[in-house]
């Protein structure tokens, strides 16, 4: 599933704080409602451009229930495997920052710049992303370098193909050329409100 700010934002370093401050008290009663399972979470977010001249992508945080061991290798499964792309996708020249205490994603990252983020539980890394470029800025700012090794631009599914391999999965990718019906997603959905209703800190908002 997947957490959608609604105001319009590009990322979740460039949300308000009142809304930011709402992202977590989602992301506890998830990992509660998946611990009940006997399962962990992991919290993904890629941000790959800034729009121009108008209204861009979305911001939106895939949220990956996962087996506790995962949860607990993703620390250092994320850093070999961003280590293994950093020539091809341009992210040689920067280490990913590790997430802890008062050191999160939005002050670890300016705004506008792209990146990759995954976090756990206590923490995270994010690693800024250098290819990715959207050209000159007319104020004079930068998104970014563009690095001379990589041209692409950094996959959209690279942390859910990360904990896909962890768990010896397909990627994700060829996992979406098996097409589900309409019927098959609305009881997806439908079961996983049910499971929600529980822990849905918005229910009481509304009394």
């Amino acid at each position: 599933c997947f957490i959608v700010p609604l105001p319009h934002c590009e990322s979740f370093v460039g949300l308000d704080e009142e809304v930011w401050q709402e992202v977590h008290r989602f992301q506890q009663p998830l990992r509660n409602m998946f611990r009940r399972e006997g399962r962990e979470v992991l919290f993904l977010e890629t941000m790959t451009r800034t729009s121009r001249g108008g209204l861009g992508l979305q911001a939106k945080m895939e949220v990956v229930p996962v087996p506790r061991r995962v949860e607990r290798d993703a620390p250092l499964f994320f850093k070999s495997a961003l280590s293994e792309v950093a020539q091809e996708w341009g992210t040689h020249g920067q280490k990913p920052i590790l997430l802890k205490d008062k050191k999160t994603l939005r002050n670890s990252v300016p705004k506008g710049f792209p990146y990759f983020y995954c976090g756990w539980e206590g923490g995270g890394f994010v690693q800024i992303i250098e290819n990715e470029d959207d050209g000159d800025d007319d104020n004079g700012g930068s998104v970014g370098m563009r690095a001379s090794g990589g041209s692409k631009s950094f996959p959209r599914d690279f942390g859910i193909d990360t904990i896909a391999g962890m768990m010896e999965l397909d990627p994700v990718r060829f996992q979406r050329r098996q097409r589900s019906s309409d019927g098959d997603r609305k009881s997806a959905i439908l079961k996983f409100c049910d499971k929600w209703k529980p822990f849905d800190w918005t229910l009481e908002l509304d009394g």
